[in-house]
């Protein structure tokens, strides 16, 4: 298979609610959607999203690097089942994680429809039903316990809670009010993006002890390796890495300097799924189980993830309510590869990422 075209535009699109972590506010999202086209007929698609706040990288900053930097050097090569071409494209930019996710995602899409397969069976197969939790954004005590009470109704079994903007006794007391009003049925996956610092959170897990809690993610700064340690040796409850974990060298930082017991693989950090399965190896060799993750992004990034989530034994936690999120008015299946169950994805038996519609 041979590139011989590539093309990038803007997909817009809306979300049904605004969505609040502490690190930002979100409504909408213009996604980069690439179209990698080859000489035997076959257009693998891809998705970048723009979250700058987390990697660095905006629409214009992954619309330049795809058309001005990595398009010309892959139009007219050969692309082999190792993709050993991604490792000599990365090379020529540094970090730019989501344009190299969204060329990674589309070169494994047009592998898979070669071989007339579902990306998850290409990867090495697994179920196509995906339990998701989904992720209650920050408001008031009220709003939250609204919306975990809604979210629990329309079937979801585990929910992951946005904190990390308020002071210690009210970050304690939204859980508090939370489990309360679900009686202590629902276990909660507590994500604070970097918003304590380790004292802090240490002093917040222990008051939560006794509360059906799964984990904790990136409850320090991503830089802070230490802090991370820290608070992963003072608490009982288990510490996942998010925002410090990008690359294969960042995983095995956190893992031997022992920073976290779980690790969330997302593949606009990872540059896309040939690092993030060298993630989840290595994640696998040390014993540590993952969740795969996404940001507020697109339809073809998103299903490439659920994809690579059910092709990968070592990941255990699935944080794909992405979906839920959208405002699908006027979209079918071909538009965004996955069919929305009751707190599920389901993956189509479609080839590829299972997106037809350009």
């Amino acid at each position: 298979m041979k590139i011989t075209k590539i093309k990038t535009h803007i997909v817009p699109i809306q979300l049904s609610s605004t969505f609040k972590t502490a690190l930002r506010e979100v409504s909408h999202v213009n996604v980069v959607r690439v179209y990698i086209h080859f000489d035997n007929g076959i257009v693998g698609i891809g998705d970048a999203a723009p979250t700058h706040v987390i990697t660095g990288d905006t629409e214009a900053s992954i619309t330049s690097a795809i058309n001005d930097i990595f398009g010309p050097f892959l139009i007219g090569r050969e692309l082999d089942e190792e993709l050993t071409i991604l490792d000599e494209m990365k090379s020529l930019l540094v970090h730019n994680s989501s344009p190299k996710a969204a060329i990674d995602i589309a070169l494994h899409d047009a592998l898979a429809k070669a071989s007339s397969k579902p990306l998850y069976e290409f990867l090495g197969g697994g179920s196509p039903r995906l339990e998701t939790d989904y992720t209650i954004s920050i408001g008031t005590p009220e709003k939250m316990v609204r919306d975990a009470e809604t979210k629990v109704a329309e079937g979801f079994k585990s929910l992951k809670i946005k904190l990390g903007l308020d002071p210690v006794e009210i970050e304690v007391a939204k859980i508090r009010r939370m489990n309360e009003a679900l009686g202590g049925k629902i276990p909660f996956r507590i994500d604070a993006n970097q918003g304590w610092t380790p004292d802090v959170a240490i002093q917040i897990l222990n008051e939560w002890s006794d509360i059906p809690i799964g984990f904790i993610e990136q409850p320090v700064k991503s830089w802070d390796f230490a802090g991370m340690a820290k608070v992963t040796a003072n608490t009982n409850i288990p510490i996942m890495a998010d925002e410090s974990l990008f690359g294969i060298h960042d995983a095995k930082r956190l893992l031997d300097e022992k920073c976290c017991n779980l690790l969330n693989i997302k593949l606009m950090k990872s540059a896309g799924i040939k690092e993030a399965r060298a993630i989840h190896d290595l994640a696998s060799e040390y014993k540590v189980d993952c969740m795969i993750g996404t940001m507020i992004e697109g339809y073809a990034s998103l299903s490439a993830a659920a994809h690579f989530a059910a092709s990968a034994k070592q990941v255990k936690f699935y944080d794909l309510d992405v979906p839920f999120m959208w405002n699908l008015q006027g979209k079918n299946l071909a538009d965004i590869g996955l069919e929305i169950g009751r707190g599920e994805v389901l993956l189509t038996e479609e080839d590829g990422i299972g997106i037809s519609a350009y």
